[in-house]
């Protein structure tokens, strides 16, 4: 008795410690955004909570327990070492009597903070703008759910007053305690309001941002096109001209080349060849000299010249390597042209375009705050801004991320070489009239500075706030205590000499003060009667509030009309099974279970028959599959699911066939006495229990199975046995 007695005692803190861990996982598994990747970490008040009532032990444990969520949000498996630590650093000031918001400060000021920073900048290596605001950040972070955990247990003692509670009670001075109440509460309002009041002008500050980044990308877009254009009509200018000569013309032909060039400037060189790929003149002249060339410049393998030889459009080339005129990345403008006195093509008029001139069209200005990249249709740079340093000719690549800062602009890393960066980008994409594509680049890091900003102005009026609030509160409580001191040595007076008198009070003293002075030996027994009342009072609403909890907590594990599990109970409960399977080294069966035309009974017989019929089923399932080890829920209108641990094949096939036949032999009489047949079709499979983690990849597996049973005719057992195969 006595050890039954002792073990309960022990389990009671264990259950309130894992309680409210698991409400502080649930939490952080849904951070509040704030901006790009940054969030408040709310759900840390869990352990914050729990390091105020228990040991190290018990706070490290729920630490651990919310870290796991905030490792399974954001993939950074530091938040261990920080957040434990955090716990444990707490749990032990608190035991020597800190209060919980200065122990909170202390931590991050001389631990949390400095051990942030080292683990960003050397562990992580991130860039030292990221580094630095995350650690502002992280700090910022832990007074926000250390001051809110400070407030819940503030505002709500009695749900926290356990009997079983680990750390000492501390009895402080009525000024003490007043100097923490309102720091915790200026504190705390002054971070929520400044959170509210940054985070409005930092949303005005991105809208302005996004609009100068799309507006950029429009200009860059209209001054490329224009450019394509341009060199689109040179080239077509240059076509119709050679057109109207005739194959003997080829030296005037060479003379217009020049001319042509003069004035298109940005045609790095221009070419003319014959219909076999011969370059037969070429600008500058004495880029080609035919005659001191064994065997002529030939380009009929470029991909442009064979497409412009079939074409009467200008062809404008991928970006390339050029070739007999230099080795500089180039894009080609090329159309064909005939002579008059041929019967086809007689070749091809060719201009290239170095690709260093996209730079020169675009302001020098708009690449100070931005980058630009300009693909071909293969997704091929013909430029990128010097500050990427991206080579031209390679393949633009990036990987998109999770943002909520901007709302017509991605947020990307970068990838060279196959390998991401490390360098984020707020990119916004536009496509140009020949299937080009830009992209406007924006640094996250030059956003983040502005936000940067805003939370160290937060920071330093927080400072000012905490020195201000302390002044304040420490007035007053002197104020306040000084009279209640007086009362206390005259109580104690009135206790040793029994003299049915007191002094006056001081002149200043409250209006209340002097009330409750005037009134104190009279209320004695009031105060007494009250105590009673309240406690009584309390345990009452305890009592009422584990009743609701207990309904509460079987309301949403159950459903409502069957009184099986619910899907969402199953779909949590699915991992538990999944382990205590791979542990014993067992495999596992999942089975679907559909009601065959149920609409029709619905639509027949009405819905409350209905509902007796998914009763009735219900019923039957639980007689079927009755083990602890098998978990049944409804998964759908007229779907159930069974999840069974450690079961033979033949074991199942059998069970499941005998589950078939007794509801398909089930009388169901209705409200009016009408007899109901049901029927019902099943989708099995039986895997081993390591398959897949995913409850749904185990549910679409058998999703299907369920199918071919329908197919096949319904009121039948379709089985998959993937043991062996998986």
């Amino acid at each position: 008795m006595s050890f039954t007695k002792d073990f309960n005692e022990q389990l009671k803190p264990l259950m309130v410690v894992l309680a409210v861990s698991i409400l502080g996982f649930i939490a952080n598994l849904y951070p509040v955004p704030l901006f790009a990747n940054i969030h408040l970490i709310l759900g840390n008040v869990a352990f914050v909570i729990v390091a105020m009532r228990f040991g190290v032990l018990y706070s490290s444990l729920s630490a651990v327990i919310v870290a796991t969520a905030f490792v399974v949000s954001f993939g950074h498996p530091f938040g261990y070492g920080i957040f434990v630590l955090e716990a444990i650093v707490l749990a032990y000031l608190r035991k020597r009597g800190w209060y919980v918001l200065y122990a909170d400060i202390a931590y991050w000021l001389v631990i949390g903070m400095p051990l942030t920073a080292f683990i960003l900048n050397f562990v992580i290596d991130a860039p030292g703008q990221i580094w630095m605001f995350a650690t502002v950040k992280q700090g910022f972070n832990g007074l926000i759910y250390a001051c809110l955990a400070g407030l819940i247990v503030y505002f709500f003692p009695k749900t926290f007053a356990f009997s079983f509670r680990q750390q000492p009670r501390v009895q402080r001075s009525f000024k003490v305690q007043l100097v923490y109440a309102t720091t915790l509460i200026i504190t705390f309002s002054v971070m929520t309001t400044s959170i509210f009041v940054s985070q409005s002008v930092i949303d005005r500050q991105h809208s302005m941002l996004e609009k100068s980044i799309v507006e950029s990308r429009d200009y860059i877009l209209w001054s490329t096109n224009n450019m394509l254009d341009t060199h689109r009509r040179a080239v077509t200018h240059g076509a119709d001209f050679l057109s109207q000569l005739d194959a003997k013309q080829l030296p005037e032909a060479g003379r217009y080349l020049q001319t042509l060039r003069a004035q298109y400037p940005q045609f790095r060189t221009m070419a003319l060849t014959n219909n076999t790929g011969d370059v037969m003149h070429s600008s500058p002249e004495f880029l080609l000299d035919v005659t001191s060339i064994k065997d002529k410049l030939n380009i009929s393998f470029r991909e442009y010249f064979q497409r412009s030889m079939n074409s009467f459009e200008v062809v404008v080339s991928n970006a390339m390597v050029g070739q007999g005129f230099g080795n500089d990345p180039i894009v080609t403008f090329s159309k064909s042209f005939k002579f008059k006195d041929s019967a086809s093509n007689s070749g091809i008029i060719q201009g290239a375009l170095n690709l260093h001139t996209i730079e020169e069209i675009l302001p020098k200005t708009m690449q100070q705050d931005i980058a630009i990249v300009v693909t071909d249709d293969a997704n091929k740079i013909i430029y990128a801004s010097p500050s990427l340093d991206l080579a031209p000719l390679t393949v633009f690549d990036s990987r998109p991320k999770k943002d909520i800062t901007f709302k017509n602009t991605g947020l990307v890393e970068l990838v060279a070489d196959g390998k991401a960066t490390g360098v984020n980008y707020f990119l916004s994409q536009g496509n140009l009239s020949n299937g080009w594509q830009t992209f406007v680049l924006l640094p996250s890091i030059s956003v983040m500075k502005s936000v940067e900003k805003e939370y160290l102005l937060i920071f330093y009026l927080l400072f000012l706030a905490f020195l201000i609030s302390i002044s304040l509160a420490h007035k007053i409580g002197k104020q306040i205590t000084r009279p209640l001191k007086f009362i206390i040595g005259q109580l104690h007076k009135f206790e040793q000499d029994k003299q049915p008198q007191f002094e006056p009070l001081y002149p200043n003293a409250a209006k209340e003060i002097i009330t409750l002075y005037d009134e104190m030996q009279l209320s004695k027994n009031e105060i007494f009667k009250y105590q009673q009342h309240l406690q009584e009072k309390v345990e009452q609403r305890t009592e009422q509030l584990e009743k609701a909890n207990d309904k509460l907590k079987e309301m949403a594990q159950r459903d409502g009309l069957t009184g099986v599990f619910n899907r969402r109970h199953f779909e949590e409960t699915f991992a538990l099974f999944k382990k205590m399977a791979i542990r014993n080294k067992n495999d596992m069966a999942l089975v679907l279970i559909d009601l065959d035309h149920f609409k029709t009974v619905n639509d027949t017989y009405g819905h409350v028959s209905g509902d007796l019929c998914l009763q009735t089923v219900s019923s039957l399932l639980a007689e079927a599959f009755s083990r602890d080890t098998d978990l049944i829920a409804r998964y759908g209108g007229e779907e159930f699911v069974i999840l069974i641990n450690h079961i033979s094949q033949e074991h199942l096939a059998h069970k499941l066939e005998k589950l078939r036949l007794a509801i398909q032999s089930e009388r169901i009489i209705d409200s009016n006495n009408k007899e109901i047949k049901l029927t019902a079709s099943f989708g099995a499979i039986l895997a081993p229990a390591s398959f897949s983690a995913d409850v749904q990849s185990w549910l679409k597996l058998a999703d299907l199975a369920l199918y071919k049973a329908k197919r096949n005719g319904r009121n039948q057992v379709h089985f998959e046995n993937m043991v062996g195969i998986l």
